[in-house]
């Protein structure tokens, strides 16, 4: 049975958008038979209220102040990210995945994760909220945060967003059969929304195309 490690990012349980998207992938992941380790900073009422029974969801220790981090890079959110890097280090070093799926700033802990370890996987970042596009965001933290998120992007085997609008801002240097567009299956919200039959293939294809033998010949 393949193993995927889904990473949220630092505000997943304030984020309903994420929230759909984490329980969306991770829905169609056990459909297809595979096993789901999440790593969130904390669980939530709204994360865990459909997601699969079958997905082992992962808490990280709470830190004082890092119990709801603002929306903008911020020294909370580094703490908070620090936590998940090292707790998802040690999932790694001890499961046999095939992939990690890192979502918005859990992208970057995924990169992270993916330079400190000896094995070798591919990461997939999946974006809904990059720091990138939030233009009144300025100063030191802002830059650091857009710069590590485009090196996540740089070294994904695959960089997924939600929509059109967001790639030609964001993607520089990366190969455009790498990147990928798939909108939420949520046609009540968003009359553009996938089924979720059409996000489910997207899905397969995407991670077929991260795990191909050819690039990762020594995966877990």
């Amino acid at each position: 049975m393949p193993a995927a490690l889904l990473v949220a990012s630092t505000r997943s349980h304030a984020d309903a958008r994420e929230t759909l998207r984490i329980q969306d992938v991770a829905g169609v992941l056990v459909d297809a038979g595979w096993k789901v380790d999440l790593l969130v900073p904390r669980p939530s009422a709204l994360l865990t209220a459909t997601l699969s029974a079958d997905v082992r969801v992962v808490p990280v220790p709470r830190l004082p102040l890092s119990s709801m981090p603002p929306r903008r890079p911020s020294v909370r959110r580094f703490l908070v990210g620090a936590m998940m890097f090292l707790r998802g280090t040690a999932l790694v070093s001890r499961n046999g995945y095939s992939i990690v799926h890192g979502f918005n700033d859990g992208a970057l802990v995924a990169r992270a994760i993916d330079r400190a370890t000896l094995s070798r996987f591919p990461y997939i970042a999946d974006f809904t909220d990059p720091f990138g596009v939030r233009g009144l965001y300025r100063g030191f933290r802002a830059a650091v945060a857009r710069h590590f998120e485009h090196a996540a992007m740089r070294h994904a085997a695959a960089v997924i967003f939600a929509d059109a609008e967001t790639p030609p801002m964001l993607v520089r240097k990366v190969p455009p059969a790498r990147v990928s567009v798939i909108p939420d299956p949520h046609a009540e919200i968003a009359p553009e929304a996938f089924t979720r039959a059409e996000f489910a293939e997207a899905l397969a294809r995407i991670y077929a195309y991260a795990t191909r033998e050819d690039r990762y010949p020594q995966g877990k």
